[in-house]
């Protein structure tokens, strides 16, 4: 029997600012777009960062490192504080809200919720739970799934009024600001992927992972993986330049890819 699916959400401050709104949060924390890794890029975030969500292609060379990494942690081990919120995923393409509960929840004590969230009430219920308990409980939890769908659905309406060539010739912005060192001259958020948001059965090869700062250190949740990776020390205030260095690695492993892309939860 196959398991759930729901519609891709896209990278885009604009969709997920609103999904996070209508699942309760206070917008006194907003997502905003990473233009480029240049320090002068760097610098237009909004500071403090709490998060950064990257989106990125799964090809063979990057499952052949996942394969390699999850060993590698499997026979030497790494330290993994109690502290980290991890799910794992069961559900196809829910990797954008996976993100963005891994993304709240472990700067659950920095956000304002108002009365009656949904996502709050989903944290507080779930923090007990094993990740695999936290992924059963979501397949279940209609008022989550619902927001995504509706949010989901507004982001590709948003794609849909651009012109379609103008659609599928728009570079990805991490990407393109990689190779050029400059913001692109038009760059409205639903311009995300510059790619057509697809349907809800097509085969989707991009991932969301979140990259938080937890008890000193900078994780990576992926829910994907059976684990939290650790990828050494952090700060509130270096978490944007280190997560960033992170993203340069996945790039680097597929040099001959376009198709990344980063959000920032920064203080509004």
């Amino acid at each position: 029997m196959e398991g759930q699916r729901w519609l891709p959400l896209e990278a885009n401050p604009e969709v997920t600012n609103q999904f996070l709104k209508q699942l309760g949060l206070h917008p006194n924390w907003q997502f905003v777009d990473v233009y480029g890794m240049e320090p002068e890029l760097l610098s237009m975030v909004p500071r403090p960062v709490c998060a950064v969500l990257l989106l990125f292609p799964i090809t063979e060379k990057y499952e052949v490192f996942r394969t390699e990494e999850e060993e590698k942690i499997k026979s030497q081990g790494q330290d993994v504080t109690s502290s980290v919120y991890f799910i794992k995923q069961t559900i196809s393409n829910a990797c954008g809200t996976i993100g963005l509960i891994h993304a709240i929840a472990n700067n659950k004590d920095k956000m304002h919720f108002e009365s009656g969230s949904t996502l709050k009430k989903f944290l507080e219920e779930s923090v007990s739970m094993s990740p695999e308990e936290r992924a059963k409980y979501l397949e279940n939890y209609d008022a989550i799934r619902v927001t995504h769908e509706t949010s989901a659905h507004e982001g590709q309406t948003e794609m849909k009024q651009l012109p379609h060539s103008e659609v599928q010739l728009l570079p990805p912005r991490l990407s393109q600001n990689l190779n050029s060192g400059s913001l692109p001259t038009s760059s409205p958020a639903s311009q995300v992927l510059g790619l057509q948001a697809p349907s809800i059965d097509e085969k989707i090869d991009l991932h969301f992972i979140a990259l938080v700062h937890v008890d000193g250190h900078l994780y990576e949740l992926d829910g994907r993986k059976p684990f939290p990776i650790n990828h050494g020390k952090t700060s509130d205030e270096t978490l944007l330049e280190d997560a960033i260095e992170v993203c340069k690695k996945f790039m680097e492993r597929d040099p001959d890819e376009l198709r990344f892309n980063a959000i920032a939860l920064s203080a509004a």
